[in-house]
């Protein structure tokens, strides 16, 4: 379980926290989607979840214990991280970024050893991405190299997962295929978080919601809670409506946002 408590953090400069008083809960078993307009905080209160930042205010617990207090190699045996996106200074192959997934099950002077290449193999063969094992990352598509990032964080065994904006950039079939593979990593009981800007695949898979704004909470919980009409309204500065998902499938009745043209609304 990670839990954030009344996490507040401004950073150097700024006028305004970036995060103010947010807290969550992430547990095994079940997705936790953030979601709010840019500048909102989701990326700040992410780094505050996976430790790369410190609160200023407030304090991260992971089963009880102060994240702050794990070293580095325990923190990531725990927190696994997908970023947005990230640049190699040197060509790597799909396999050799999976296996670095390792390194935090790994001493010093360790080498990989055969079960270190079991776990990177079925993280791969997981996430799709086995057949690409020995292409350069660099040439991937956008879906692709998504999936391999997803496959690194999975060979770290670690029990929670968050994922910074994880569909930025991908077409339909890859942000369905994307959100259909949480679904079965939440099915195998890690505790998921993904920031994201797609408030109608959020509500179609996520268990629950928390709405940003200015960096407070302007609404967290089940989904037909936090999509109203009137709090997204307020919150995008758009007139909107919203429908039930058609089905079928389990989804069906999940509210999908409709934003509307201003001479329509």
């Amino acid at each position: 379980m990670l839990v954030g408590r009344d996490l507040t953090f401004t950073h150097p400069r700024a006028e305004e926290a970036a995060v103010r008083e947010v807290s969550l809960s992430v547990a095994p078993g079940s997705l936790l989607a953030v979601v709010g307009p840019n500048g909102a905080g989701k990326t700040t209160l992410l780094r505050l979840l996976s430790g790369s930042l410190a609160p200023q205010e407030g304090e991260v617990l992971l089963d009880d214990r102060l994240l702050g207090d794990l070293g580095d190699r325990e923190r990531a045996r725990a927190v696994a991280v997908v970023p947005q996106s990230e640049s190699s200074p040197f060509p790597v192959t799909v396999r050799e970024m999976v296996g670095m997934g390792r390194y935090a099950h790994l001493g010093p002077w360790e080498s990989v050893g055969t079960r270190d290449r079991d776990v990177v193999d079925e993280a791969l063969e997981r996430c799709a991405v086995a057949a690409l094992a020995h292409r350069q990352v660099g040439e991937l598509s956008g879906g692709e190299r998504q999936r391999a990032r997803i496959a690194r964080a999975l060979a770290q065994e670690a029990p929670v997962l968050l994922l910074d904006e994880p569909t930025a950039g991908l077409d339909l079939h890859y942000r369905m295929e994307l959100f259909h593979l949480l679904q079965e990593l939440r099915a195998d009981g890690l505790a998921l978080l993904a920031v994201t800007h797609d408030l109608n695949l959020a509500a179609r898979f996520a268990d629950r919601l928390l709405l940003l704004d200015g960096g407070r909470e302007r609404a967290g919980g089940d989904p037909h809670d936090v999509l109203s009409r009137e709090i997204l309204e307020g919150v995008y500065e758009w007139p909107l409506r919203l429908v039930p998902h058609p089905g079928p499938g389990s989804d069906a009745g999940a509210p999908q946002t409709v934003p509307l043209r201003r001479d329509d609304a």
